[in-house]
C-alpha cells in the first residue's frame, strides 16, 4: 500500500519541512465553557519517505516554541514563561518518529517520541497523506499531510491552573514538506 504516494520522490527521498506552512494548533478547554486555540509556527527538520515500504518512513521535526500565539498578547507571555512552556529553558519542541502503521490508502498511525517541556512521551499521530503537488511558488514539488493527536498536559509537566486550562489537549497539525 502507498498512500496514494506512487508518483513520489525517489525510494526513501529526504524532504526538508516548509517552516512558513508547518503549524501546530493545539484546542484546550477553558474552564468546559469553550474551546480557545493557539499556534505554533518554526519547524525545521526532515521526512524521510521510503516508497517501497512506507512503514520504514521517519519523521524529524523540531518546532519553534518562540512562535507561540494565541493572538492575545498577555495569555501568550504566561504561555512562554516559568508556569507554562518556559521557553527560555525549553526553546523547542521535538517529534522523532518509532514507528509507522498504515491505517488506509492514505493514512497512517506514526507513533514517535514528542518531547515538550523537557518531557519525553511516546505518542500517535493520526497522519492523512493530503497530496503530493508542484509549488509554483517554491519552483518545487512537495508532499502535504495533516495529523491530529490527543495529549495531557500534566503528562508533560504543564497542568498548571486546571480547571482553568482542562488537562486535555487536541493537536491539529498541517505540514508540507519538500
Amino acid at each position: 500500500m502507498a498512500l496514494g504516494l506512487a508518483a513520489t520522490p525517489a525510494l526513501a527521498d529526504s524532504l526538508t519541512f516548509e517552516p512558513t506552512h508547518t503549524s501546530v494548533v493545539f484546542q484546550y478547554a477553558h474552564f468546559g465553557l469553550s474551546h480557545p486555540s493557539g499556534k505554533i509556527m518554526g519547524a525545521t527538520g526532515t521526512l524521510i519517505l521510503d516508497d517501497k515500504d512506507l512503514s520504514r518512513s521517519t519523521v524529524d521535526i523540531t518546532l519553534d516554541m518562540r512562535t507561540l500565539t494565541t493572538a492575545l498578547p498577555d495569555f501568550d507571555a504566561l504561555l512562554k514563561g516559568d508556569d507554562y512552556f518556559d521557553i527560555a529553558r525549553f526553546p523547542t519542541a521535538t517529534f522523532k518518529s518509532t514507528k509507522v502503521e498504515l491505517t488506509g490508502e492514505t493514512t497512517a498511525n506514526v507513533t514517535g517520541d514528542l518531547t515538550i517541556h523537557g518531557v519525553t512521551r511516546s505518542e500517535v499521530l493520526a497522519v492523512t497523506f493530503n497530496k503530493k503537488a508542484f509549488n509554483p511558488a517554491l519552483f518545487k514539488t512537495g508532499c502535504g499531510f495533516s495529523a491530529t493527536a490527543h495529549l495531557s498536559r500534566k503528562a508533560f509537566g504543564l497542568g498548571h491552573f486546571e480547571p482553568i486550562v482542562g488537562d486535555d489537549i487536541d493537536l491539529i497539525i498541517d505540514a508540507e514538506a519538500y
